[in-house]
Order: C-alpha cells, then sequence, then structure tokens
C-alpha cells in the first residue's frame, strides 16, 4: 500500500482541483437551467471524477518526459501463472489484480446511479467499465507511456464495474428497505 500512495499520492490534489472546478461549473450550469435537482448531480459528479481518477492514474507515465515502450499480454492470467512457477510468491500479482478492480468499483456504483433503470442496469454498468477499460488498454498500447497492455487488468477491470453496479444494486435494495421501515414506524 505504500508503494502505491509512493507511485500515485500526486493524484489527489488533482482529482481534488478537479472535483472543486467541476462543482463550480456544475453550480453555474444549474443556476442557468434551474430545474435541476442535486440529487440528479451526485452521480454525475462522482461518474465524471471517477472517470478522472481512472484516467489519471492508469494513464499516467511510468517515467515522466521518457517515452518508453510497454510490454504486451493478451492470455488471461499468464503473468499470474508465470510469477506463481518462477517466484513461487502471489502477492505482487494478486495486489495487482485486487487494486484493478478496487480501481472500478466506483465507476460501476455511479455508472450505474447515472443509468438507474432497472432493466438491464448491471449489465450497461459492465458493459461500460469494460468499454472503458479496453479504451484504456488500446490507449496503453499506442502511446509510450511504459505501460503494458494485458488482458487480464481489461477482465478484472470489468469484474471490479460488475462489483460497483452490484452494490448499487443492493444500496437501492437497503434504501428501499430503509423508506418502506420508516413508512410503517411513523404510522
Amino acid at each position: 500500500m505504500t508503494e502505491l500512495w509512493k507511485s500515485f499520492s500526486w493524484v489527489i490534489p488533482i482529482l481534488a482541483l478537479l472535483t472543486f472546478l467541476l462543482l463550480i461549473f456544475i453550480y453555474i450550469w444549474k443556476q442557468q437551467s434551474g430545474k435541476i435537482r442535486w440529487a440528479d448531480l451526485i452521480p454525475i459528479v462522482f461518474t465524471t471524477v471517477s472517470v478522472g481518477g481512472i484516467f489519471l492514474i492508469t494513464l499516467s507515465a511510468i517515467a515522466p518526459g521518457v517515452p518508453l515502450d510497454g510490454t504486451t499480454n493478451l492470455i488471461p492470467f499468464s503473468n499470474l501463472k508465470l510469477n506463481l512457477i518462477y517466484r513461487n510468491h502471489l502477492d505482487v500479482p494478486i495486489r495487482n489484480l485486487l487494486a484493478n478492480i478496487a480501481l472500478f468499483i466506483p465507476f460501476g456504483f455511479f455508472i450505474s446511479w447515472l443509468i438507474r433503470t432497472k432493466k438491464w442496469m448491471m449489465v450497461k454498468a459492465t458493459l461500460f467499465g469494460s468499454l472503458l477499460s479496453l479504451t484504456i488498454e488500446i490507449l496503453q498500447f499506442y502511446l509510450p507511456l511504459g505501460r503494458s497492455t494485458d488482458i487480464d487488468d481489461w477482465l478484472m477491470n470489468t469484474v471490479g464495474a460488475f462489483i460497483g453496479a452490484f452494490f448499487f444494486l443492493l444500496f437501492i435494495k437497503s434504501y428501499k428497505l430503509y423508506k418502506l421501515n420508516s413508512k410503517y414506524m411513523n404510522r
């Protein structure tokens, strides 16, 4: 975790600034258009911040200012197998897989909130997460960032978007139960 913080601590102030600027933009937009509720803007803000954070983390150069070629892996879980066979440990690949899942959970949650339709919501959110991840992997392949294009990243990011959509579904169910319970308690 310390390694991650050292590598990506610079992202936090940028995300904070972008969030602040986004809120100002939304406030001005709301003042001009009128009838938009703040509750309707929450998923827009957090989906945007989530995508911004994903782009900042995944599309930052390994060595800024130095064009580097990355590696390409199109065989699912081959890096995991190699680490298991030749290094006899799984902590680095497991951390990488879990980090890729965790990175897309907020996106899956907030894009589901933005979609908000019951029909196919989880499928749509997972598809959006998969397309976003595929876009990132293609950009990592073509841009000289020193990043690796890895099918495992795409798979785990898609799983993360699905888990985020599932968490949103649980959130909605819990909220409805809470509202129903408070309705009967206030009688």
